[in-house]
C-alpha cells in the first residue's frame, strides 16, 4: 500500500552544524566552531553526526529555536502538524515542491562572524563550517525556489549578521530576515506569507516574548531548554545586552524536559544568560525560585545530567556559600558528574574597561572592586562544587597595554585554582572596532597562550566527565580525547607561528 507523500506548507531546517547528534554541550561547542582545517568527513561523520529522520523526513531532534517556531505555528498560526515539518539539510530537498509556501532557515552563525567562532578561525585558519554549510544549503534551496516559487525566511541566533548585511542575505536567496524571538509577531508574518500578502524584507523583534513561549512538541538537539530570555547587562559585544531578562514559566521548562526525556534524551542543557537570575524580578537572585526550579527538574524520570550555560559574577556574589552548595547538589543528580561547569564572563581584569563596555555588569558592586569580585566569585563557585569556565575579551574599545597585563596576572592567579579561561576576540554585532589577528600584540598573544595552556590540561577532563555522566559510549569518548590531543598540537604550532610573526613585525621589541 502506497503512503501519501507529506506535502507541508512550511518547512523548517537549520544549518548542518546545528542538525547534529551531540550528546553533551561540549560536543555542540566543538562541532560548531570547527574550520576546514579539520577534514570535512571527520566533522560530518564523527564530530557532528547527522540527526536522524523518519521516512517522512521529520527530524528526530531539531535546534530549540526551530522547535519553538514549530510549536508557535501549530498553536498560534492555525497550522497543523502536517503543515509544518522540521527536517535536516540532507532531507530538505525531498520535501520541497509546489505545495511549499515557505522555507524557514535557522543558523547561529550564517556568515561566520560569531564572536567565539571568529577567534577560532583567526587562529586556526580555514573557513568555518557554519558559514560553508549554510551557503551550500541555501544555494540548493535557491535552486528549488526558482522552480517552485516559495519564500525563504532566515532567523536564529545569528540573524543579526544577515540584518547587518542585507547584500549577503539577498545573495543567499533569502527573502525575509527575522531577527529576534518569534512568538509575538512571527505567526502573523507567516499567515501573511501563506495568504500571498506582501511582507517586509527585514523584521527586528525587540521583545523577548517569554510569556508566549509554547512548550516544544518534539525533542530538541542536546535536550536544550530555555530558562530565561534576554540579559540587560548592556555588553557592547552581545546581542542579548539590550533585552531585559524575562523568565519562562516553570511549567513550560518542565514540559520541555519531559518531552525530551520521554523520547530517550537523557541530558538537558539549560539556556540562559545567567541561570542564577531565574525567577528574579529585580535582577537579584531569588534562591527560593531557583531551588523550586531545580527540584522540579530533578524529579523528571530518565534525566541523567543537567548542563548549565552562563552565570554572572555579581549574581554569584549575591548568594551565600551554603546556597550555592545547595544548588550544586540539586544539579549533580546523585553524583553522576563531578564537574557541573558554568561559563562566567570576566571580560577583563580592569574594572574600568568592563564598566565602559558592559555598563551594568558589575552592579550592585563597585567598579574598583572588580578584580577582587572575580577572585571571590571563582572561589565561591568552585567551593560549591561547580567548575568555572571563564571568558576574557581581547581588544575591547579603550583597552590599554596595562589592561592586558592586569588580565594576564589575573589568569595566572586563576591557573592555580580549578578553572578554565577562554580568550575571545572583540566582535560587536555592528562590526565597528572588531579585533583581528592584525591587531594582536605580543601581550595579547601571551594572554591568549596562557589561557589555552591552562585549558589544554583541564578541558579534556571536563569533556570526559560530562560524557560519562551522559552515558556516552567509550569509543566516542576516546575519539574526543584523541581529537583533543591533535588540536592541542595544532594550536601550539599556531602559537609559535604567531609569536614569530608578531616578533618580526615589532622588530624584535616588546609590544
Amino acid at each position: 500500500m502506497n503512503r501519501e507523500r507529506l506535502k507541508p506548507a512550511v518547512v523548517l531546517a537549520a544549518d548542518r552544524t546545528l542538525s547534529a547528534r551531540y550528546s553533551v554541550l561540549f560536543e555542540g561547542i566543538l562541532g560548531t566552531m570547527q574550520t576546514t582545517k579539520l577534514p570535512e568527513p571527520v566533522v560530518r561523520h564523527l564530530l557532528a553526526p547527522a540527526v536522524k529522520t523518519d521516512r517522512d523526513g521529520r527530524a528526530s531532534a531539531a535546534p530549540l529555536g526551530l522547535r519553538r517556531v514549530e510549536a508557535s505555528l501549530i498553536r498560534d498560526a492555525g497550522l497543523t502538524a502536517r503543515d509544518v515539518v522540521c527536517t535536516t539539510p540532507r532531507r530538505l530537498g525531498q520535501l520541497l515542491g509546489p505545495w511549499v509556501k515557505l522555507v524557514m532557515f535557522s543558523s547561529s552563525d550564517p556568515l561566520g562572524r560569531g564572536m567565539s567562532n571568529t577567534t577560532t578561525s583567526n587562529f586556526m585558519g580555514g573557513r568555518l563550517y557554519t558559514s560553508l554549510w549554510t551557503r551550500r544549503m541555501l544555494r540548493a534551496v535557491a535552486r528549488a525556489k526558482r522552480r517552485f516559487g516559495f519564500k525563504v525566511a532566515a532567523g536564529g541566533a545569528g540573524a543579526w549578521q544577515l540584518t547587518a548585511d542585507g547584500g549577503a542575505a539577498r545573495q543567499l536567496g533569502i527573502d525575509i530576515v527575522f531577527d529576534g524571538y518569534f512568538e509575538r509577531s512571527g505567526p502573523a508574518l507567516v499567515r501573511d506569507i501563506l495568504a500571498g500578502r506582501p511582507v517586509e524584507g527585514t523584521f527586528v523583534e525587540k521583545e523577548t516574548a517569554a510569556d508566549l513561549a509554547r512548550p516544544i512538541m518534539a525533542p530538541s538537539v542536546m535536550g536544550a531548554v530555555e530558562l530565561s530570555r534576554g540579559c540587560g547587562k548592556g555588553c557592547r559585544f552581545c546581542t542579548m545586552s539590550a533585552k531585559k531578562m524575562e523568565h519562562l514559566p516553570l511549567e513550560t521548562i518542565v514540559a520541555d524536559i519531559e518531552t525530551n526525556a520521554s523520547s530517550g534524551v537523557r541530558c538537558a542543557v539549560s539556556a540562559s544568560e545567567d541561570f542564577l537570575r531565574y525567577g528574579s524580578g529585580d535582577g537579584r537572585p531569588d534562591f527560593d525560585r531557583l531551588c523550586g526550579l531545580f527540584e522540579a527538574v530533578r524529579g523528571i524520570d530518565g534525566l541523567r545530567l543537567v548542563q548549565l550555560d552562563h552565570v554572572n559574577v555579581a549574581s554569584v556574589l549575591q548568594l551565600s556559600a551554603g546556597q550555592l552548595e545547595h544548588i550544586a547538589s540539586l544539579l549533580r543528580r546523585g553524583g553522576r558528574t563531578g564537574c557541573p561547569w558554568v561559563n562566567m564572563g570576566v571580560e577583563s581584569a580592569s574594572g574600568r574597561l568592563v564598566e565602559a563596555n558592559c555598563p551594568r555588569k558589575i552592579r550592585p558592586f563597585r567598579t574598583e572592586d572588580w578584580q577582587q569580585m572575580v577572585h571571590e566569585a571563582v572561589e565561591r563557585i568552585s567551593r560549591a562544587g561547580f567548575f568555572p569556565v571563564l571568558s576574557v575579551v581581547l581588544g575591547m574599545p579603550g583597552e590599554t597595554a596595562g589592561d592586558v597585563d592586569l588580565t594576564i596576572n589575573l589568569v595566572n592567579t586563576l591557573a592555580r585554582r580549578r578553572a578554565a579561561v577562554f580568550p575571545i576576540f572583540y566582535e560587536p554585532p555592528n562590526g565597528n572596532g572588531r579585533f583581528t589577528m592584525g591587531d594582536m600584540t605580543g601581550r595579547h598573544l601571551r594572554l591568549f597562550r596562557t589561557c589555552y595552556e591552562i585549558n589544554f590540561g583541564v578541558i579534556p577532563k571536563l569533556i570526559w566527565d560530562n560524557q560519562t555522566a551522559a552515558g556516552v559510549p567509550l569509543p566516542r569518548k576516546a575519539f574526543y580525547q584523541a581529537l583533543g590531543r591533535l588540536q592541542v598540537a595544532y594550536w601550539r604550532k599556531t602559537f609559535g607561528q604567531a609569536e614569530r610573526r608578531i616578533g618580526q613585525a615589532a622588530g624584535g621589541g616588546e609590544n
